[in-house]
């Protein structure tokens, strides 16, 4: 059996026709605790996080199947909240549905909100979004990269779970990168790394490509110039062109 790195996914090698995709996540110090930072609705913080390891099976093409969420705090009643929260998102999936598991801290009292989690997915191996992007693809930003208070502000800019799972069954739409702490120039030198490429970006483009992009609110995709009014019509998403990779 074959177990490799590639981006934020674990693959394993099943069989010849699919791979097994793991993915995970962490949130800390954001929620209704003593000692959070953020302050945010327990339930939003379980939603959000839970988001984010589904958004990045689904970008590279994968049915999540499982999703964990270790958390460290009570079940009653921050746990409730936080489980509450993860069941919305996976609701919001029309195609996949996906098992919940997890577990919760009971033996000691916390004072900060802290959850891990773990997604689980299997994709055909023909149908795996990696190295398929070419020269002259368009990159495109969809979302706005937002952390903190500026998510619970601007939820109409932030990229939902129902978003990802439309981008990611598009067959023109090449490859889907979720913009994370590091921010999308990162994504982008990364995307552009696997496919040989670099990339020209426009003189004017408006979107910060070194902001973190928080609990996957943004993502970067190729796309063929030609299929770009597709895409269009299906996301209400904010969306910037940052360039063309050669």
């Amino acid at each position: 059996m074959i177990i490799k790195q590639i981006r934020d996914i674990t693959l394993i090698d099943i069989d010849e026709n699919r791979y097994l995709g793991i993915s995970c996540d962490s949130c800390g110090g954001i929620g209704e605790k003593e000692h959070d930072m953020v302050k945010a609705p327990t339930v939003i913080v379980g939603e959000q996080t839970a988001k984010v390891v589904l958004a990045e099976l689904l970008s590279m093409g994968f049915e999540p199947l499982v999703l964990s969420d270790g958390l460290a705090v009570e079940m009653n009643d921050t746990g409730k909240k936080i489980i509450e929260g993860f069941n919305n998102t996976v609701n919001m999936l029309k195609h996949s549905k996906v098992h919940l598991t997890g577990s919760t801290e009971e033996n000691m009292k916390t004072v900060q909100t802290s959850i891990g989690t773990t997604g689980i997915g299997i994709v055909a191996k023909d149908k795996l979004k990696f190295k398929k992007t070419s020269v002259e693809d368009l990159c495109i930003a969809i979302g706005l990269p937002l952390v903190g208070y500026e998510v619970l502000k601007n939820p109409d800019k932030i990229m939902s779970i129902e978003d990802f799972e439309i981008i990611s069954r598009l067959d023109y739409i090449n490859e889907i990168i979720p913009v994370g702490s590091k921010g999308a120039a990162y994504e982008i030198n990364e995307l552009c790394q696997c496919n040989n490429l670099t990339i020209e970006y426009k003189n004017d483009i408006s979107y910060d490509i070194k902001h973190s992009g928080g609990p996957s609110c943004s993502c970067i995709l190729s796309i063929e110039e030609k299929n770009l009014y597709l895409l269009k019509d299906l996301i209400d998403k904010p969306m910037e062109i940052l360039g063309k990779f050669i």
